[in-house]
């Protein structure tokens, strides 16, 4: 609410045209809000050494979002920045590293080692980047991190594998701004956004969490389960970065093939579409996490998340297959280029 008016005056707001389809001019204030909130409180209650890469890592994304959502930023300057805020903030002066990737292979648990500040910043890039581009849909990103927020909270309960007030102040951070953003009876249509600061951000904040609560001897979950935690969104942005590259697209450009698009175009409205998006989402979660409870073994359930990406593929091939069809023999188009 403080915000909004700040971002109106000095114009930081998403304006309607090409393929952005609101209706008006909407603040960019959510992931200032986000942030500011997460930052503010966190100074107060936390722990210098425990705050210090968390909050150096959230500023740097925060301002690389807000020079892209006021003027394009060149894809190869946001890898570097989210490449610095990665290995900086998170594995230097966080100390949240990606060091241990389970017994993925059959054998003993694939140690990093050396290779542990790479796979680290590819991994939490990856995840950073795959957060940004499910923001499509109004409540959609925001109810994704409150997804993934609230299992952690659930499992980490009594436990010292992740910060508990660290995760409350996002839970709540994210909670407040669905108040303003999501679609309800008495709000019809978000009144601030996101913004690629706040979709970044929260893509950096979730990715901390997974890999704090997946690695050492306090971990609470498997490096394998945290991958099924973020299970729709990566398999949404592989299939669409290796559809791109096959259609000689460069695999970073924007497009509407996305699955909360083929929902809508399903016929699906916005409200519906998104609660569809979150259950299924909500599966990939509840599978990883039954299969740990289960003893399923971290090669079965490595080997069972391959299967699930190349049933996602065929299954969004076959439907934009079906609708190309059925576009050549009426009169509709096919969907725009541009996200």
């Amino acid at each position: 609410m403080l915000l909004r008016p700040v971002c109106v005056y000095f114009g930081h707001v998403d304006r309607p045209g090409g393929r952005k389809r609101h209706g008006f001019e909407t603040p960019l204030s959510g992931g200032l809000a986000i942030s500011l909130s997460i930052l503010a409180l966190g100074a107060l209650v936390l722990p210098a050494s425990q705050f210090t890469g968390f909050a150096f890592g959230l500023l740097v994304l925060l301002v690389l979002g807000a020079m892209d959502d006021r003027k394009h930023v060149p894809a190869s300057f946001r890898l570097a920045l989210q490449t610095i805020a990665v290995a900086v903030g998170m594995y230097f002066i966080g100390g949240v590293a990606l060091d241990d990737l389970g017994a993925i292979t059959g054998g003993a648990n694939v140690r990093l080692e050396q290779f542990s500040l790479l796979f680290t910043v590819f991994a939490a890039v990856g995840v950073i980047n795959a957060v940004n581009m499910i923001d499509g849909m109004d409540g959609l990103a925001g109810g994704f991190a409150a997804l993934v927020v609230a299992v952690l909270l659930v499992m980490a309960a009594g436990t010292s594998a992740v910060n508990i007030v660290l995760l409350c102040l996002t839970f709540g951070s994210v909670l407040g701004f669905l108040l303003f953003n999501m679609r309800t009876p008495w709000q019809r249509q978000a009144r601030i956004f996101l913004g690629d600061a706040g979709s970044l951000v929260l893509g950096y904040i979730l990715v901390w969490f997974a890999i704090q609560a997946s690695q050492g001897s306090t971990s609470i979950i498997r490096p394998i389960t945290a991958v099924w935690l973020f299970g729709l969104p990566l398999v949404d942005t592989g299939y669409l970065m290796a559809s791109r590259m096959m259609r000689g697209a460069s695999p970073l450009a924007a497009d509407r093939y996305h699955f909360h698009h083929l929902l809508q175009r399903s016929g699906l409205p916005p409200e519906r579409a998104l609660y569809v998006w979150l259950l299924v989402a909500a599966v990939f979660m509840g599978v990883g996490i039954l299969g740990q409870y289960a003893g399923v073994s971290d090669v079965v359930s490595c080997a069972g998340f391959v299967i699930a990406f190349g049933l996602y593929c065929l299954t969004m091939n076959a439907f934009w297959r079906r609708r190309s069809g059925r576009v050549g023999r009426g009169n509709g188009s096919l969907p725009s280029q541009k996200r």
